[in-house]
């Protein structure tokens, strides 16, 4: 399995706050059937995670030199999850933000009550700026929680959606839970992220997810989302191309 979402790189965001936590959480991961990671650590002004790439590159390096040292046998990439509270301070600050494994692959996020029309406009814009969105965690917004629509919307804009792994269990409440099985009914999903920040409530394990998937929406489409849509986005393949989904 491939986790494109997680907040392993450690003391930079409300993820893990030592290199032994990080440590024990790739450990997990590993063992638990993911053998590539992304690391996409917070990047939102507002929350005080001021993590561009200059910083973030060089502590991915020396955490990979850690992982390496230790022989766990899992390839790391780094990107970043971005919080698009505003189309100019995305704009002033896009050169900063970590695309996907230095692909054109953005991972964003939103603030919880975010407005469907702010959703739109940002999907719009960031595609304009030459990139591909990636949605992360759209379960969780309100606004797409109560429209039977949005998704299908902003999947038509040209963005891609990750759920997170223990939405489909209700880990972040039923409408939530209730909203990702809709987007998985119809196969809006494109991608699964543990969206880890610690080795206990919010881990690093994904295997129950990708059984669950297997068992309800069948194992191609469990794969699709698990390992094939992500092993093509880490080579900058676009999959919403015809052909490529």
């Amino acid at each position: 399995m491939i986790d494109i979402h997680c907040h392993i790189l450690p003391m930079v965001d409300d993820g893990a706050q030592s290199v032994d936590q990080a440590i024990q959480m790739l450990i997990d991961a590993y063992s638990d059937n993911t053998d590539k990671i992304v690391l996409t650590p917070h990047f939102a002004f507002s929350y005080g995670f001021i993590n561009p790439y200059e910083k973030i590159h060089s502590l991915f390096h020396d955490l990979k030199y850690i992982v390496d040292d230790e022989r766990i046998p899992i390839d790391m990439y780094l990107g970043c999850e971005y919080l698009f509270d505003s189309i100019n301070t995305y704009k002033n600050h896009i050169h900063e933000i970590t695309k996907m494994n230095h692909t054109d692959y953005l991972l964003m996020e939103f603030y919880f009550d975010v407005d469907g029309d702010f959703i739109i406009d940002a999907i719009d814009c960031v595609i304009n700026s030459g990139y591909i969105p990636i949605i992360a965690h759209p379960e969780r917004y309100e606004s797409i929680q109560v429209s039977h629509s949005l998704a299908r919307h902003m999947i038509d804009h040209g963005s891609l959606l990750q759920m997170n792994k223990g939405s489909i269990f209700n880990q972040y409440g039923r409408n939530a839970g209730k909203c990702v099985l809709d987007m998985l009914d119809h196969h809006y999903i494109s991608f699964m992220g543990s969206d880890a920040h610690n080795t206990t409530s919010r881990n690093s394990l994904m295997y129950d997810d990708y059984l669950y998937v297997c068992d309800y929406y069948g194992e191609d489409y469990a794969n699709r989302i698990f390992e094939i849509n992500p092993e093509r986005m880490l080579s900058n393949s676009d999959i919403r191309k015809k052909g490529n989904q």
